[in-house]
């Protein structure tokens, strides 16, 4: 397949138990088990995707992924957590994590959610070197790079794909069901709750007040609707 692949979990069965699946699956995979150790491996160059576990020896996992992502990391992110908390879930999307899936978990919906993640990273190479401007802020949909209200940042794959999806989709609504199979795809597994953690999270970013947003709207219950900035 050519994808090379990062796995980052201190528990040895779990991480034996992903690499084994994943090098079975096709892919050729590294491990780290501590927070150092992860820091290093995620500056290696031609990283195809990482899986980082919340809890580390040293450090969060959400810390890690932030810095990383701060420092230009593009590539999507999968974190496993033993929680199950919607708080937590929300402190991996914005760290810049991709998806998330809770212990214990099936291996094969792993699999299956790389596969939806190393698809959709595939279409980044034929990304425009576009800028989308909202108001003071924006953001360039071939580097990912934003100025957002928390600074200049890079954006999680799945954040940047969603921004392209509005886009696109100026005033039309969009349904969560729509923006699920645009964005995530068939063969995975998320729900509607992680579309609108994710719009919660561009908000945060983009809008000049989050609480009474002007650009990422939402239509009675049906969807979302996105207007550009007059």
């Amino acid at each position: 397949m050519g994808e090379q692949l990062l796995v980052i979990e201190d528990e040895a069965l779990v991480r034996d138990l992903v690499v084994l699946n994943l090098r079975h699956a096709g892919y050729a995979v590294a491990s780290a088990a501590t927070f150092a150790e992860g820091r290093a491996a995620l500056k290696v160059p031609g990283l195809s995707l990482a899986v980082v576990d919340v809890q580390l020896p040293g450090g969060e996992g959400f810390q890690l992924v932030r810095e990383a992502r701060d420092a230009g990391l593009r590539c999507p992110v999968l974190m496993l957590t033993a929680r199950s908390e919607t708080q937590s879930k929300i402190r991996g999307l914005d760290c810049g994590a991709d998806d998330y899936l809770t212990k214990p978990f099936d291996v094969l919906e792993l699999l299956a959610r790389i596969r939806a993640l190393l698809r959709r990273a595939s279409g980044d190479v034929q990304a425009k070197a576009k800028v989308l401007t909202l108001g003071a802020w924006w953001v360039r949909f071939d580097t990912g790079q934003a100025l957002t209200r928390e600074g200049t940042l890079t954006l999680g794959d799945k954040e940047l794909r969603l921004m392209e999806l509005f886009d696109k989709s100026h005033e039309r609504l969009l349904s969560r069901a729509e923006i699920l199979e645009e964005v995530w795809g068939a063969d995975s597994f998320p729900s509607d709750r992680l579309v609108d953690d994710f719009v919660h999270r561009l908000r945060g970013l983009f809008e000049p007040d989050p609480s009474a947003p002007k650009y990422l709207l939402t239509v009675g219950g049906r969807g979302f609707q996105f207007r550009r900035p007059d």
